[in-house]
Parts: structure tokens; C-alpha cells; sequence
């Protein structure tokens, strides 16, 4: 670990002691970081331990601040409460709100494991489910400029339960969108820094991204007119791009949108992407359910064992 690193956490430190509400709460967080350089330094090569430990440092200080904000917030609130009513009885309030407030700290951050953990078995659902419904579809569908919407005019009106399935295919492709957003806030909020945390941050970010590329590369699927004409434009905002122009012929197929962009389209959609998807949610699902059993190893009322703190 080069000098940099070292005034960085030094930066990060004073950055810190700013926020003396949550500092001496917090400290002990920090050492751990600084303490990990070593161990860093032996797992991993210069570059990247050197790219884990400012990473490190960043998700402390925009921890900090954020914990600094919710303090904030909740002081503020027991102020207008304790101006409100009788002295002795805001007090004895203020008194029972401390006790409360103090076994909730200490088990909101296994519920948000939990709620992450649950997300992740629904991420896993939504994606097979999606998966199932696709191949039913493949069966009917056609990528072709000419019978790919009429292969899709069929499926819904001429098929029997063709309607619910390109339904289901297309509410469980939404849906892993927002599951997939709503599980990074989740894992943010929930501090998630314990031995998998690396593995399932990496794949939880992957698995947005994976959900959002499928959206996009079936915006031409429909071969409708607000489809070609939506693709045509972002084809034309990703070619002004640096070798976009490159990356816009691999998209297309060529200059024009045709026969051979739909099945570009339909290949990526279909293969590329929905099978990294899947594999990236049962990954994902997995460095869960390891923090689930980390969390059973540790004491009542405690953050992390010392053996999670060492990697933190």
C-alpha cells in the first residue's frame, strides 16, 4: 500500500472526527480498515488491494455522514417532542425512547440482512420465471422484420394462454428491474461488510445492470413503430460515443435496422444476457445466505465477529 493510500485515510479520519456524534461511535470501524492493509496487500495484487482499500474508505465516509444525518434527524424530532407537554413526562418519554432506540440498532441491521436476503430470493423467482416464460415464447416467436410482430400478434390473440405468458414474461422482466434497484439501497442501508459482502455487492450491481441491458435489447423485439424509431435514436446517441460508431455496427448488424439487427437483438436478449442474469441471481442469492449463516455465528447485540471485522 503506497503513501497515497495512507493520507487518504488520514483525510478520511479528520473528514470524520467532523461529525463527533458518530465518530467515537464509529472509530473502531476505521482502525479495522487501516489495519487490513497487510492483509490486503497478501490476497491481492498492488493495484487492486490499493482499489479495495480507497473503496473501503469511501463506503466509511459516506456511511458516516449518513448516520450523521439520521442522528440529526432523530434529535431534532425529540426536541419537539420534549417542548411538547409536560417537562417530566417528555423526560421519562426521552427515557423509554433511548431504551427502545438501543435494542432496535442492534437488530435493524440482521432485518435488513433478512430483507436482503428475501429480495434475493425473489430476484431468483422473477428470473426464472422470466427464463420459463421466454422459451415458451421462443416456441411461437420469429426473429424476422417480417414475422416478428406478427409472430407476436399470434402469441397474444391466437394462442391459447399465449396472452398470460407474454404477460408474465414481460411483468417478471419489470419486476427484477425494481427488485434489482430497491436490493442495492437495501444492502447500502444494511452495512453489508461482513465476509461475503464483496460477492454479493459485485453481483447485485452486475444483476441491475443485466435486468436493464434485457429491457433494452427488447425495445426492438415488437418491431413496432415506437420501438424501431426509440432504438434507431439511442443507436444514434450510442455512435456519437467514443468507438461508438464500432459498437453501433456490432448492435445493428450493419448501417440499417433490419432482419439481421433483430436477430442480434434476439440472440443477446435471449442467451447472453438472460443466462447471465440467471446465473448472476443464484450467485447473488448464495453470498446471501453465507452472511445468513455469519449472522448466526454472531453474539446478541454485536456488529460483526472479529473474524468479519478483519476483512472489513
Amino acid at each position: 500500500m503506497n503513501e497515497k493510500d495512507l493520507e487518504l485515510a488520514g483525510k478520511t479520519g479528520r473528514f470524520a472526527r467532523q461529525f463527533p456524534q458518530v465518530w467515537q461511535e464509529y472509530q473502531d470501524w476505521l482502525r479495522a480498515i487501516v489495519s487490513s492493509r497487510e492483509q490486503l496487500q497478501q490476497r491481492y495484487s498492488k493495484g487492486l488491494a490499493s482499489l479495495i482499500f480507497r473503496w473501503r474508505l469511501l463506503y466509511f465516509a459516506i456511511y458516516i455522514v449518513a448516520m450523521a444525518g439520521c442522528k440529526t434527524l432523530v434529535q431534532s424530532r425529540n426536541q419537539l417532542s420534549t417542548r411538547q407537554g409536560d417537562r417530566d413526562k417528555a423526560l421519562d418519554l426521552g427515557q423509554t425512547e433511548n431504551a427502545t432506540q438501543s435494542l432496535q440498532i442492534n437488530s435493524t441491521y440482521f432485518i435488513l440482512q433478512r430483507i436482503a436476503t428475501l429480495l434475493a430470493v425473489a430476484e431468483l423467482t422473477l428470473c426464472g420465471l422470466a427464463a420459463l416464460t421466454g422459451v415458451m415464447l421462443a416456441f411461437y416467436y420469429q426473429p424476422t422484420a417480417i414475422g416478428a410482430h406478427a409472430s407476436l400478434y399470434a402469441i397474444a390473440y391466437q394462442i391459447t394462454n399465449g396472452n398470460l405468458i407474454l404477460s408474465l414474461h414481460n411483468i417478471a422482466g419489470n419486476g427484477l428491474i425494481v427488485l434489482a434497484l430497491v436490493q442495492i439501497v437495501v444492502m447500502f442501508l444494511g452495512r453489508q461488510f461482513m465476509r461475503y459482502w464483496l460477492t454479493a455487492w459485485i453481483s447485485g450491481i452486475c444483476l441491475a445492470l443485466a435486468t436493464i441491458s434485457l429491457s433494452w435489447t427488447a425495445i426492438i423485439l415488437n418491431w413496432d413503430q415506437v420501438g424501431f424509431w426509440r432504438f434507431k435514436i439511442e443507436l444514434s446517441i450510442i455512435g456519437s460515443l467514443p468507438a461508438g460508431s464500432f459498437l453501433r455496427e456490432v448492435l445493428a448488424g450493419g448501417s440499417a435496422i433490419n432482419t439481421l439487427t433483430l436477430q442480434h437483438m434476439y440472440t443477446l436478449h435471449s442467451y447472453v444476457l438472460a443466462i447471465a442474469a440467471l446465473l448472476l441471481s443464484i450467485v447473488h442469492l448464495a453470498a446471501h445466505i453465507f452472511q445468513e449463516k455469519s449472522w448466526a455465528q454472531i453474539a446478541p447485540g454485536s456488529w460483526c465477529s472479529s473474524e468479519d471485522t478483519s476483512t472489513v
